[in-house]
């Protein structure tokens, strides 16, 4: 692995430990663009490495007793069948098609981001709820992303809870998401004699974890504002890379 794939791995944990989001979204560009893995192996490896990094990010949270189980419940059963819908789904989709999906996602994000106060969405139904949390699994397992840039604006807007707790909830459905859209679809690949770079997942994982830690600290001295709009930088500039060889 190069210097560069290492330190973006780093770069995308902090994102994670500073923000509850952003991990995911970044992690299929740097194995598509510095690894130079396949589309699809890309989208299934990045799964693997986000589950490492937002189950070592919620650590903390868990130990400090931020998470509300109640309302992860509530999200994590339909986020967990819209996973499964997503791989499915996945396997019948071009890779291009992935990555333009993807790469219109970053584009709002990086919308939503830049401003100074985030978009929030006021939902009282419960069945909204339920398809919102499975839309997000299915985005998941379609195109390799976690959904924290979506969960925790819509945390925030229908629910009562801090920014702390809102995070540890994105990360809990994050880490659900992911983990069974990786074992989803390496289970299809396995049965396709398909192999997945498991050494590379374990180490950008790991390093991606460390720097999780870190952006976690970081949080309580660097202004959300400067993150957020710095972020928002890096999503467009990663969403043109993924949508110049597309329309060039």
């Amino acid at each position: 692995m190069s210097a560069l794939v290492l330190i973006s791995a780093l770069i995308i944990g902090v994102s994670v430990g500073l923000l509850g989001s952003g991990g995911s979204i970044l992690t299929v560009p740097v194995l598509v663009h510095l690894v130079q893995l396949p589309e699809k192996v890309a989208i299934v490896s990045s799964l693997g490495v986000v589950a490492q990094i937002s189950f070592i990010a919620l650590l903390p949270y868990l130990w400090r007793r931020h998470l509300d189980f109640g309302l992860f419940k509530r999200f994590a059963v339909p986020a967990f069948v819209g996973t499964l819908l997503g791989v499915a789904l996945a396997q019948w989709l071009h890779a291009s098609v992935q990555l333009l999906i993807l790469a219109v996602l970053m584009l709002g994000s990086a919308a939503n981001m830049w401003r100074k106060t985030i978009w929030q969405w006021k939902i009282n139904s419960s069945l909204l709820l339920a398809v919102l949390a499975m839309s997000l699994g299915l985005l998941t397992g379609l195109v390799g992303v976690g959904g924290g840039f979506l969960i925790v604006p819509l945390l925030l807007a229908v629910t009562a809870i801090s920014m702390s707790a809102a995070i540890a909830c994105s990360l809990a459905l994050i880490f659900l998401q992911s983990s069974t859209g990786f074992i989803s679809h390496y289970w299809l690949m396995s049965l396709q004699d398909q192999e997945l770079p498991l050494a590379l997942i374990f180490w950008l994982g790991f390093i991606g974890a460390c720097g999780s830690l870190l952006g976690i600290v970081l949080s309580a001295y660097i202004p959300q504002l400067w993150v957020r709009k710095l972020f928002s930088v890096l999503l467009i500039g990663t969403s043109v890379s993924l949508l110049w060889p597309l329309v060039r």
